[in-house]
């Protein structure tokens, strides 16, 4: 045959299946246009802070998840409409080469109306979406949209990647069965689907482990890392239980014999068991999305809300003067400055706390801190220790408080209390005379 016949047929049957192909390209294309746009965010040099660039990592990595499950799962209806329709090609002398030459060019097609279509329309609503992303954190008009040739050319590469599998896919289907088979394979019966405990038990693994990971990470740094895992494996773990963990809900509620026949159970129970074979991919998504868009949406209008209460609450002061190594003449000279700027900008000072501290960093072990530089990057829990003078916490509290040699008032910032009265400091030891409630210093 021809190759131009080859062509020919495969524009043919797109526009014969327009109904079907139509949404499954612009789903392709929303999913390119996402992931450049995203991309373009994560590694442009565009004026975006570190934080943010890698916060749109993290979507682009979450994107790439997505696209390849939203394809595949489209596909999946596509080739099983079209198994009568090549059922016919084959019956009538094409052969299954033939066929997936065919197969081989509507792909191409489909996959650069798809990949060029997304690209075009990235660059297009990059803009915007840049000034939405500029409005929405406040930033100048320092932040740009530029085209990366770099990120074109991985958004490309990973499409390619993704409809070359789909290709391969639809090639195994083609021809793994028989032309009758593929006559009838449009209106093919449904068998039972069989109970996938292993798939089952890891999801519910994956799934248990994202919650706890995100229910126990505390540390803002360890949050940032840990969250793409976490949300890779509620993901894959979703997955997981729709598509094999209600499976085998089912088919245990079958095997219950005073559950099952029962006239309001039975029908329930064994079309269920059917149609979530259909349909446990499609739900899952609608889950996840159902998710991502609450925790967005609602994350992004109490930051968008609150963040005046935000800043407040970690600058409670408009200024702040440090001095590191200090000591009195330093101090009063520093002090004469203040009040200079104070007097010269017809102002005065309000809410002023004056105090010394110093820092300590380390990691706690039970009721000792290491304080040996060579252990800060240990596997345990890193934490510091802020000390302060006596006369400057009871003045900065309004407070008397005495403290014999040895002896210190604490306070602790984590969720629960200290709750031991010895702390050590390397091998210094203190005595804890009170555990404080709260302390200025914390506000």
């Amino acid at each position: 045959m021809s190759s131009k016949i080859y062509g020919k047929l495969a524009i043919t049957n797109l526009k014969n299946n327009r109904k079907t192909y139509v949404p499954y390209i612009l789903m392709a294309v929303l999913s390119v246009m996402m992931y450049y746009i995203v991309g373009g965010m994560a590694q442009g040099n565009n004026g975006l802070s570190q934080n943010v660039k890698m916060i749109m990592g993290y979507m682009n990595g979450m994107l790439m998840i997505f696209s390849v499950i939203f394809l595949f799962y489209t596909n999946s209806f596509l080739i099983k409409r079209r198994k009568r329709e090549i059922g016919i090609y084959n019956i009538l002398g094409m052969g299954k080469g033939h066929i997936a030459k065919m197969l081989a060019i509507e792909a191409v097609i489909t996959a650069f109306i798809s990949i060029f279509g997304g690209i075009l329309l990235g660059i297009v609503f990059g803009k915007l979406m840049y000034l939405v992303l500029g409005k929405l954190l406040h930033y100048d008009i320092s932040v740009k949209f530029t085209v990366e040739i770099p990120v074109l050319e991985k958004t490309f590469v990973f499409f390619m990647a993704i409809f070359l599998l789909i290709l391969l896919y639809n090639l195994l289907q083609i021809r793994i069965v028989s032309p009758v088979e593929l006559l009838h394979g449009s209106n093919q019966g449904e068998r039972e689907p069989k109970t996938k405990w292993f798939l089952a038990i890891v999801g519910a693994i994956l799934l248990g482990t994202g919650y706890y990971i995100a229910q126990t990470t505390g540390n803002p740094l360890d949050a940032m890392t840990k969250f793409f895992f976490a949300v890779v494996c509620v993901v894959l773990g979703t997955y997981g239980l729709f598509i094999a963990g209600s499976i085998a809900l089912l088919k245990m509620l079958k095997k219950n014999k005073k559950y099952y026949y029962q006239a309001k159970h039975f029908t329930a129970v064994s079309g269920m068991i059917y149609r979530m074979k259909q349909n446990a991919v499609g739900l899952a998504n609608i889950c996840i999305l159902s998710t991502m868009v609450l925790i967005m949406v609602s994350t992004t209008v109490c930051l968008y809300v609150g963040m005046n209460d935000i800043i407040s609450a970690r600058y409670p002061r408009e200024c702040e003067v440090t001095i590191c190594r200090t000591n009195a003449q330093t101090e009063e000279k520093v002090h004469t400055i203040i009040e200079e700027i104070i007097r010269k900008n017809n102002t005065k000072a309000e809410n002023e706390r004056i105090y010394h501290l110093g820092e300590l960093t380390g990691y706690l072990d039970e009721n000792k801190m290491i304080l040996d530089p060579d252990n800060y990057y240990s596997d345990k829990t890193s934490s510091s220790v802020v000390l302060i003078p006596l006369a400057d916490y009871n003045r900065l509290e309004e407070k008397n408080e005495t403290l014999n040699d040895g002896e210190v008032l604490l306070f602790s910032t984590q969720t629960k209390s200290y709750g031991q009265n010895e702390i050590y400091l390397d091998d210094r030891k203190f005595n804890v005379k009170k555990e404080l409630d709260k302390s200025q210093l914390d506000e």
